[in-house]
């Protein structure tokens, strides 16, 4: 067996969760020094795309309990093929399992900022929706399919449309991201867009099976995002008609398997007390 160097981590309890984010510097907001451009214009509407769902999933391969929410997201996806899509967001406080898997990303643990605080894992966020109206918004495994079936019966105020085109000799990816919005919305609007990756082979722990399971199919894996992680505004009058393009491109690192990679689109609403996501988007490389 490949020896492997675990990381010694001092596993708290639940209720030290809170302080190990805990820190006495003061943080500023965070800024974003992207300067991603794009077109826009009116036209006719377009007819409406169906609904798809959002799921992004705070998890970690060493959390005992995250693979009860991969294995809930999974179903949802097979129940409604082509209406759920997942980002598995690896920011678990024990996190990465082994130095040489790190399923972790920056964005990540800022999304965990943003959207938290988040008290346990796994923490599921369904189209970023609050749906017990009580401040706190990710749900438990339990209620995934629940809640994925009342967003489907939705509909949304925007199409989203990706495009990408991947040279494998150079293994560059240009993406080009459309948004069409089909009725009026008065909110204001993010796109976000990220690549994610499927049937990363990496350690996990699991209670279901008493402990670690070293070859662990990990799936939706974030890698990045091509926009800012809080998105790109959507700043004009956003009316039935209204479209926008916003290309990007990015070399991928030769240790990612671009035939198990996706692009995400989601729009979302960038309120303080409304950051719902309206539609979602992915594309295979």
């Amino acid at each position: 067996m490949m020896n492997r160097t675990r990381i010694n981590v001092l596993m708290l309890s639940v209720a030290l969760l809170p302080f190990a984010f805990s820190s006495c510097d003061e943080v500023g907001p965070t800024i974003d020094l992207t300067d991603t451009e794009y077109e826009t214009g009116v036209g006719t509407p377009e007819t409406p795309q169906n609904k798809v769902v959002l799921i992004e999933d705070f998890t970690g391969a060493a959390c005992p309990n995250c693979p009860d929410a991969h294995i809930a997201i999974s179903d949802a996806i097979s129940a409604h093929p082509g209406r759920v899509t997942a980002i598995a967001e690896y920011n678990y406080f024990a996190d990465p399992l082994y130095i040489e898997q790190n399923l972790t990303t920056t964005e990540s643990y800022q999304l965990d900022d943003y959207m938290g605080p988040v008290v346990g894992w796994p923490a599921s966020f369904i189209d970023r929706t609050d749906f017990e109206a009580d401040g706190y918004i990710p749900e438990v495994p339990a209620n995934i399919a629940s809640y994925v079936n009342d967003q489907l019966a939705l509909s949304s105020p925007c199409n989203i449309e990706i495009t990408p085109t991947f040279d494998a000799a150079t293994r560059n990816l240009h993406v080009l991201v459309k948004v069409a919005y089909t009725s009026d919305v008065t909110n204001v609007n993010h796109l976000s867009v990220a690549l994610v990756e499927s049937g990363i082979i990496a350690a996990q722990i699991d209670d279901n099976v008493g402990g670690e399971v070293e070859d662990y199919v990990h799936n939706h894996v974030l890698r990045k995002f091509l926009s800012f992680y809080l998105g790109e505004a959507l700043p004009e009058e956003n009316v039935a008609g209204r479209w926008y393009t916003f290309e990007y491109d990015y070399t991928l690192p030769d240790t990612w398997n671009a035939d198990n990679m996706a692009v995400i689109g989601f729009v979302h609403n960038f309120e303080t007390e409304n950051k719902t996501v309206i539609q979602a988007a992915e594309a295979d490389l």
